[in-house]
């Protein structure tokens, strides 16, 4: 193992040891939330924000309404997201399966930003 993943490894072992295990809410697209929300407090971390910034960012994720659009952020940063939302609520709308809803806003994160759905997501 080298020195670098050997820091990862203990970074992991010590968030382990003072977070409790979270509890994801039982709605099934908890865990994609929980994933952004990992990710971005990670990052906020990482840019030297206080334990309490990062613990805020972490539950305004999780606890984030998905069918409020109003709530979600319009940066240029989160303009895919954003779009991937509205497609994902579209398609749940239309009555398409979770897993394809989760296909279609993975979808459209992964696209890039050029709107080649035209409505048919």
């Amino acid at each position: 193992m080298t020195k670098k993943e050997s820091e990862v490894v203990k970074m992991e072992n010590e968030k382990k040891a003072c977070h409790p295990k979270y509890e994801l809410p039982s709605d099934p697209h908890a865990k994609y939330r929980y994933e952004a929300a990992v990710k971005h407090a990670k990052l906020a971390h990482e840019a030297g924000k206080s334990s309490e910034e990062v613990h805020a960012m972490f539950h305004k994720i999780m606890n984030r309404d998905i069918n409020d659009l109003d709530s979600l952020p319009t940066d240029e940063a989160h303009k895919l997201y954003r779009s991937a939302v509205i497609h994902a609520k579209k398609a749940m709308e239309a009555g398409k399966s979770s897993e394809e809803v989760h296909e279609i806003f993975q979808k459209v994160l992964k696209s890039d930003g050029q709107g080649h759905c035209h409505g048919k997501c």
